[in-house]
């Protein structure tokens, strides 16, 4: 019988810090999970999962210094590993992606809002890692330095794919407003 983890003596702390960072992500994170190719019911389950692994390795007293950081990037591996069993069960090998997560212009301006809507669809075709940079730089507002911890990624790799995501992104969208 393998011996229990040591339980966190402030359960309350936990349910207070896993509350706090559902509280401010929640509507981010299923936007992320949505951006790495999740259904909407696929995504809300993987947010919510994410809180639940928080929740046991808070009380187990695992330290995390960045739970929010902590969070995406434990939503981020789920939504590769569903990503990977989707493509191993139904033989495919592109990726799904799904561009009804796309927030509109809040000012009401169709031009506008067309215009984000087609630089998003853009960023729906670069790879994975790219893709889920940007995501978390412009959509989030994460720095660098939490985005490489939420992917398991050094902050140098993280500027690093968003600059040849950048990069990408204009030379794609120059070409389609040259036509």
């Amino acid at each position: 019988m393998a011996p229990e983890a040591p339980v966190a003596t402030d359960t309350r702390a936990c349910e207070q810090t896993v509350q706090a960072v559902y509280g401010r992500r929640s509507q981010e994170m299923f936007g992320f999970a949505r951006r790495l190719g999740l259904s909407d019911e696929d995504a809300s389950d993987a947010v919510q999962e994410a809180m639940l692994r928080l929740m046991r390795e808070l009380i187990r007293g695992t330290d995390i210094a960045d739970p929010e950081a902590w969070s995406f990037r434990v939503l981020y591996r789920l939504g590769m590993d569903s990503h990977r069993l989707r493509s191993r069960i139904e033989g495919l090998t592109s990726r799904l992606v799904s561009v009804g997560a796309l927030r509109r212009s809040d000012d009401g301006n169709p031009e506008r809002s067309l215009d984000t809507d087609s630089v998003w669809r853009a960023v729906d075709g670069l790879p994975a890692r790219q893709r889920a940079v940007l995501y978390l730089r412009y959509r989030v507002d994460m720095p660098y330095e939490r985005i490489g911890v939420a992917l398991g990624i050094s902050p140098g790799a993280a500027r690093g794919h968003a600059s040849t995501a950048l990069a990408t992104l204009r030379r794609r969208l120059g070409e389609e407003s040259e036509r």
